[in-house]
């Protein structure tokens, strides 16, 4: 594909999106209740994928929320408007947020590559 190809798909993706998620996530929220699933996890789930969008959108890191990968530019590669931006969401989420988010992250990203090599070796 082309990269006029890609902003097409992009803005029909947002769109949809736009459009479709208030809906789906009522009825998904309705039908939790019925089944008696967990709503806090759904909800922690579609907060973290919005988060994981924000970083594809803000840094181009499709896996990383915007917290974690803002915690990685500051403590890793010493990028100052990433310091900044940290202390910004720190504010609001709490002391530390971005730093445990990202070590949430690269613990839970560990766990899941030993899963998936687990699997793929009894193959």
């Amino acid at each position: 594909m082309n990269a006029i190809q890609y902003f097409f798909l992009f803005v029909l993706a947002y769109i949809l999106v736009v459009l479709l998620t208030p809906l789906v996530f009522v009825i998904n929220l309705v039908r939790k209740l019925i089944l008696k699933h967990d709503i806090k996890e759904y909800i922690r789930t579609a907060a973290i994928g919005f988060d994981q969008a924000g970083g594809s959108i803000l840094y181009n890191q499709e896996n990383f929320t915007v917290s974690s990968y803002t915690y990685h530019l500051c403590a890793h590669e010493n990028n100052r408007w990433a310091c900044f931006f940290e202390k910004f969401i720190n504010f609001f989420f709490g002391k530390d947020h971005c730093k445990e988010s990202y070590e949430h992250e690269v613990l839970e990203d560990k766990q899941e590559w030993q899963e998936f090599a687990e699997v793929s070796d009894g193959a």
